[in-house]
C-alpha cells in the first residue's frame, strides 16, 4: 500500500509541474498576444497616416491643376483681341500683296473680306 501512495504521489506531483508549466507558457502567450495587439494598433495608425497623405497629395495635385487652368485662363483673358483697326507694319518685297495680307488677316479673324463694309475686293471692281 506504501507503494501505491508514492506511485499516486508521483503522479501528482507530476501533474502540478505540468500544470505550473502549462501556466507560465499561458502567461507568456497572454504577453505575445499584447505584444501583437500593440503592433497591429501602430500599424494601424501608421496605414490611416499614409491613406491621409495620399489624399492630401492627390489633393494638391489637383489643386496645382486647377491652378495652372487659371494662370491659362487668366492670360488668355489679360490678352489683346485683334482689333478691325489694328495696323500691321510689313515690308512688303513684291510677292506678298495687299490681299493677301487682308485674307490673312481676316482669316485670323474668321471674317471674310465681304464681311466688311466699304471695302471693295477684286471681283466688286470687275464686276461694276
Amino acid at each position: 500500500m506504501q507503494g501505491q501512495i508514492n506511485c499516486l504521489n508521483d503522479t501528482v506531483d507530476g501533474l502540478k509541474q505540468y500544470v505550473n508549466d502549462l501556466q507560465r507558457d499561458n502567461e507568456g502567450l497572454i504577453q505575445t498576444l499584447k505584444c501583437v495587439s500593440v503592433s497591429v494598433e501602430a500599424l494601424g495608425k501608421k496605414v490611416n497616416m499614409l491613406e491621409n497623405g495620399l489624399a492630401m497629395k492627390a489633393d494638391k495635385t489637383h489643386v496645382q491643376q486647377i491652378n495652372e487652368q487659371s494662370e491659362i485662363i487668366k492670360k488668355i483673358n489679360g490678352s489683346k483681341s485683334l482689333g478691325m483697326d489694328s495696323k500691321v507694319s510689313i515690308s512688303l518685297d513684291g510677292k506678298v500683296t495687299l490681299e493677301s495680307i487682308v485674307e490673312q488677316k481676316t482669316n485670323a479673324i474668321k471674317v471674310s473680306v465681304n464681311d466688311i463694309k466699304g471695302v471693295k475686293t477684286k471681283e466688286d471692281s470687275q464686276n461694276g
